[in-house]
């Protein structure tokens, strides 16, 4: 594994890190978005379509705000040109209810380790 390869993996392992804290941590919240190049594209199963960073910001806000509480598992695949995450998510919404997802997310990186692009399937 070369070192682009291992900077962009501890970009993803820090992203669910704070995912799990985002909600409740602003400070989590914007280290996530600092992950995020200011032209990235993000497809969602949950919340739709992002074109810019500007948009990524509320985006996350969005999701994170509805949540008070998030804990995710997943597994890195690394492929020829970006990296496929498998992940679970059980939370408790702001309704105080419990949820469960399963997914895959699809991250691309800029030469800045920054993430470019990111897809977000539900399963």
């Amino acid at each position: 594994m070369n070192k682009t390869m291992d900077r962009n993996i501890v970009a993803i392992k820090r992203y669910f890190e704070l995912s799990d804290m985002a909600s409740n941590d602003e400070q989590a919240l914007d280290e996530i978005i600092d992950l995020f190049a200011d032209n990235v594209t993000i497809r969602s199963d949950l919340n739709g379509a992002v074109a810019n960073k500007e948009e990524a910001i509320e985006f996350f806000r969005d999701f994170f705000g509805h949540n008070k509480e998030l804990k995710h598992v997943f597994k890195i695949q690394t492929l020829e040109n970006y990296y496929q995450i498998e992940w679970s998510l059980a939370g408790v919404n702001e309704d105080d209810k419990f949820f469960a997802l399963h997914g895959f997310n699809y991250y691309r990186f800029d030469d800045e380790g920054k993430i470019i692009s990111l897809l977000i399937e539900v399963i």
